[in-house]
């Protein structure tokens, strides 16, 4: 045989090789080209600007806790970062909402109200906090910054990373130099104190103020500490334990609100917690009967109301 039929034989495929061939041809020039077709078809994927600016706060709060912990409280503290939450978004509805505030490292217990108000806090926030350091409470990590009740969670969040506690320096004494404390005893009005102030009393909880604020508002206010013992959930000890930390003074009395017992409906009246359904209806009833109360003292008349059930409720009853 030949070398030329050799080589011709050697380059000549049959159909099934021509077919591999083929095959073989197609998926080398789809591999090629299949990244630019990616990039062509695939949709790239949006970036949450929230997460990112999040993220961002993170790493450079911790990189000025590292740096800069005993710089904060001076007026010359570096800022971290400083934008507009309205930055590329086009809702005119947001635009009109927007809030800018600058981020930098703080002491809750020394910041000033007009730290306070750069960082973005709302000023009855703000008033909150000074009222709490003004009575006496201190801030021992970042997690009791949440006690401010006025705090949104979301500004919470956002200032966490931010909170840095400093410990007070303590004074150089003398070895034989000898310290006395006095401390001043905290007496709260029952009618005038917030949730941050009940919560600075011994064996009261978030539940119980709660109780004790809502008890509050149905009654109308207190005129004796010992209607803080008839709140649900009050504990004979636990009242016994701060009743000589409390107080109802001349002055919250007399801003008691009070039911007119000639105008007051039935679900006015049933409302309250010293009155029930039964007792309303009479007291509606009887001045139907008998034309409008001249006195409260009248109510002893429907023989519906024992003595000491009237002398609890008069403080919040009138005639006028």
């Amino acid at each position: 045989m030949s070398i030329g039929r050799k080589a011709k034989e050697y380059f000549t495929f049959n159909k099934k090789e021509k077919r591999a061939i083929l095959i073989l041809s197609f998926l080398i020039f789809f591999l090629a080209i299949s990244p630019k077709l990616y990039l062509l078809i695939a949709t790239p994927e949006k970036v949450d600007s929230k997460k990112f600016e999040s993220a961002v706060k993170i790493y450079y709060a911790e990189q000025n806790k590292n740096s800069q912990k005993s710089e904060y409280n001076s007026k010359e503290h570096e800022e971290i970062i400083a934008f507009d939450l309205a930055t590329n978004m086009k809702s005119d509805s947001f635009n009109q909402n927007k809030k800018i505030f600058t981020l930098f490292s703080f002491d809750p217990n020394t910041a000033t109200e007009q730290d306070f108000a750069k960082l973005g806090l709302e000023p009855r926030t703000i008033k909150s906090i000074i009222n709490y350091r003004n009575k006496g409470g201190q801030f021992k990590m970042a997690d009791d910054f949440k006690k401010i009740y006025t705090l949104s969670e979301e500004d919470f969040n956002r200032l966490k990373s931010f909170i840095v506690i400093s410990q007070p320096t303590p004074n150089k004494k003398m070895p034989d130099q000898k310290t006395f404390v006095t401390y001043k005893p905290i007496i709260l009005d029952i009618n005038l104190a917030d949730s941050i102030e009940w919560d600075m009393l011994p064996g009261i909880g978030s539940y119980t103020i709660s109780k004790i604020l809502k008890y509050k508002n149905a009654l109308g206010g207190f005129y004796n500490i010992n209607q803080i013992a008839e709140v649900y959930g009050m504990k004979p000890e636990t009242f016994d334990m701060i009743k000589e930390k409390i107080k109802c003074d001349a002055e919250s009395i007399d801003k008691l609100k009070k039911l007119n017992l000639n105008t007051a409906t039935n679900d006015e009246l049933n409302a309250h917690p010293y009155i029930n359904s039964k007792q309303a209806k009479i007291i509606i009833n009887f001045r139907t009967q008998h034309g409008a109360y001249n006195k409260i003292s009248d109510l002893e008349n429907t023989d519906y109301f024992s003595q000491p059930e009237l002398d609890k409720l008069k403080p919040y009853l009138s005639v006028n």
